[in-house]
């Protein structure tokens, strides 16, 4: 194998342990922009008021519904609703984020 200079690497992105891939960074972003959306449901409450009831309401949907509720699609009769943002954002990453996480996310509006 022939040696590079350093200066090849310069501009290349750092992978690999302790680093997040593009790809993850673009999950995590699209995941706080549902939670945004979700917040919406919740007027007048303060951030962490709304993280506790989107946690409670997540970790419930998760538990329960959603595990008839994975397709491809939404269900109908979600549309407009706080299940469909929760839907969205368990089809983007099937984790219920922590109440920390969702006030993080909310504060970045």
């Amino acid at each position: 194998m022939r040696p590079h200079r350093p200066s090849v690497f310069a501009d290349a992105l750092p992978i690999g342990a302790g680093h997040r891939t593009p790809q993850t960074m673009l999950l995590l972003d699209e995941r706080d922009r549902y939670l945004r959306e979700a917040a919406r449901f919740f007027p007048g409450c303060t951030d962490r008021e709304i993280a506790r009831r989107l946690h409670i309401a997540l970790s419930t949907y998760r538990g329960g519904r959603f595990r008839r509720d994975r397709k491809d699609t939404c269900p109908i009769q979600y549309r407009g609703t706080l299940r469909e943002q929760l839907y969205l954002l368990l089809r983007v990453r099937d984790r219920v984020p922590s109440e920390m996480t969702i006030r993080r996310a909310l504060g970045y509006s």
